[in-house]
């Protein structure tokens, strides 16, 4: 089936059942829909998730599913599924349960999620009418999915889509979501929509999030369109969020924040949202609500303001997230400038071809498609600031344009002969290395010099501890007006865990975290059990990793070999930190090709947290 080609409205996914061993489905009914596969060097094993029914797991009995590996205890791990909740326990098993890299006591786990009992791996399904795995993946996996799809596309030039699938929301403010908006009363119908290749993962108990890859703005319009306009029958009305790469976001998590955000704002008058084809070029406000600053702010800000009244560029250096778009419009607030525009552009969005008209704007006429006089970002700010985010995935021919522009103000429309100037003061933002860049011949040296006048380097969150207290409170207020709920603030032990995680995605990351957490929570208040698991595995000690017992046919472990293999590791380990886990990024720092980054990565069990 071709990337752009879908399956018409009628019927469902054609998967398999998941059977056991014997190969008889193993499905009681509809209201049992939650299982466990367990994976082992001879096929696979599967458990049903009776409600309030404990499910235990090992190698002998009295284990209820038994896998015979030697890596597994006799009675190893419990499972159980209590008010659409998914625990799992470590039964003091000799190699342990581990979830998101660490070995744990208790974890909480949803739908997709994927564990290991020793050495084997394990995952969370849920099952449609038929038996068939309905193909959801964790919070993790899609995420991850979502990254390695965004270094492709840019790579590649391609495009792809998120869309956030819920049901319309009948309930009253801050009530839970009922039973018929519940996504196992749809989702099989959506299915049938769906590429094989097309990802999955719920968000929350009402919504899922979808991956496409290959699919262009027109393609999921049409999907959107097609999945709002679902026969009902007993389901409940569909609506639909939907973001799309190139264009909507330079970063996987403003893409997943802003597909969210549209699929808030769908509803059954106008069931699907698209966020703006062009939002590179965003003549509004940049960032909303007031600026949250600890100590290791403090510094930075007061020379933001003191620099906040001349016309001279400032280059904005942080990790993805950390709030450069906020200091940004500080910067512009605090000037002269401030009763004028801010336009920003996202250079890591803009297509290639489109990148020069959309600073400079273009005759009416000058290429294919340029129907119209359009004025460019220049021109929109005069008088006031351009902010360019991203500014180091501007090409090489948009650099001249723009080094002369910051040198004389000039600059002439695409098409045109005739020079127009304009007053504006530039601030750039970046997480890439431009010196390097520089040394490496892809950013112009000229260029560098006349932007670095003044840098402000903004510390990543996790130096910002004191931070994270104010700001998950302020994420709350705003994840209830949203999603319609009424979560009233944290228990004691969610705070001590979103002071423990590490948050390489920064601010925006923990934005994210704590909307889910607000559209799964089922109490007052949210619990650890309502964060990501990798939120959840922050507060669990990582122990010396023990050497695993070697299952049928496998050769002890070689000390030396062992000791080559920690090496790679923590030498792969550290290139992803310093990169944000930027797949693309850190095989450039280490030398060798993102597929063999990936490769390696898989081998030695290195996820994203």
């Amino acid at each position: 089936m071709h990337a752009g080609q879908r399956r018409q409205a009628t019927g469902v996914t054609k998967t398999d059942p998941i059977t056991n061993g014997g190969g008889e489905e193993r499905v009681a009914g509809y209201a049992q829909r939650i299982a466990v596969v367990v994976h082992h060097e001879h096929g696979a094993e599967l458990g049903l998730l009776t409600p309030d029914v404990p499910l235990t797991l090992g190698r002998d009995e009295p284990s209820g599913l038994r896998i015979h590996d030697r890596r597994l205890s006799r009675v190893h791990a419990r499972l159980l599924l209590s008010d659409q909740r998914i625990t799992v326990e470590d039964l003091d098993s000799t190699n342990g349960t581990w979830v998101a890299g660490r070995r744990i006591q208790t974890a909480s786990l949803e739908v997709g999620d994927e564990f290991r009992l020793g050495g084997l791996p394990a995952r969370i399904h849920a099952l449609g009418r038929s038996g068939q795995s309905l193909r959801l993946e964790g919070d993790a996996l899609f995420r991850q999915a979502v990254d390695d799809e965004a270094a492709r596309a840019r790579q590649f030039h391609r495009p792809f889509a998120l869309l956030v699938v819920r049901a319309a929301r009948a309930r009253g403010q801050g009530a839970p979501p009922s039973i018929d908006e519940h996504v196992h009363r749809w989702l099989e119908h959506v299915h049938g929509l769906l590429r094989p290749v097309d990802r999955m993962a719920p968000y929350g108990s009402d919504a899922v999030q979808f991956l496409l890859p290959e699919t262009g703005p027109e393609d999921a319009t049409r999907l959107a369109h097609a999945i709002a306009a679902l026969p009902r029958d007993s389901s409940p009305q569909l609506v639909v969020g939907v973001a799309l790469f190139p264009g909507a976001a330079g970063t996987v998590e403003e893409l997943i924040e802003l597909a969210r955000a549209a699929a808030n704002r769908a509803g059954p008058e106008k069931p699907v949202e698209l966020t703006s084809t062009a939002p590179w070029f965003d003549s509004g406000t940049v960032a909303q609500g007031d600026l949250v600053a600890g100590a290791a702010m403090h510094g930075l800000l007061e020379t933001a303001r003191q620099v906040s009244a001349s016309r001279v560029p400032v280059i904005l250096h942080g990790e993805t997230g950390t709030g450069k778009e906020v200091l940004a419009r500080l910067l512009h607030e605090q000037g002269p400038r401030r009763s004028q525009r801010m336009v920003r552009v996202n250079c890591g969005a803009i297509p290639k071809e489109l990148v020069e008209s959309t600073l400079f704007g273009h005759e009416r006429g000058a290429f294919t498609g340029a129907g119209n006089l359009k004025q460019g970002v220049f021109e929109e700010a005069h008088g006031g600031t351009v902010f360019l985010d991203e500014i180091g995935e501007m090409p090489l021919t948009a650099q001249v344009a723009l080094l002369r522009v910051l040198e004389t103000g000039a600059f002439s429309r695409v098409g045109a002969s005739k020079e127009l100037t304009v007053d504006v003061r530039v601030v750039a933002a970046t997480h890439r290395d431009l010196e390097s860049m520089v040394a490496a011949g892809s950013f112009r040296e000229d260029l560098y010099y006349r932007l670095n006048a003044i840098i402000l380097a903004i510390p990543p969150l996790r130096e910002r501890q004191d931070e994270i207290e104010p700001l998950v409170h302020r994420f709350l207020r705003l994840a209830n007006e949203s999603n319609g709920r009424a979560v009233q603030g944290f228990e004691p032990a969610t705070l001590e865990l979103l002071r423990a995680y590490s948050w390489p995605g920064n601010v925006r990351e923990l934005k994210n975290a704590i909307e889910r957490a607000v559209v799964v929570a089922r109490g007052a208040l949210l619990t650890p059990s309502d964060l990501p698991a990798r939120v959840q595995a922050a507060g669990a000690p990582r122990p010396p990793a023990a050497p695993p017992v070697p299952g049928p046919g496998q050769e002890a472990p070689d000390p030396a070999r062992e000791r080559v293999r920690d090496y790679e590791a923590r030498l792969v380990q550290e290139a992803l930190i310093a990169t944000g886990w930027n797949r693309t990024e850190a095989a450039k720092r280490l030398g060798i090709p993102v597929r063999t980054l990936s490769y390696r990565m898989k081998v030695l069990g290195l996820k994203k947290p």
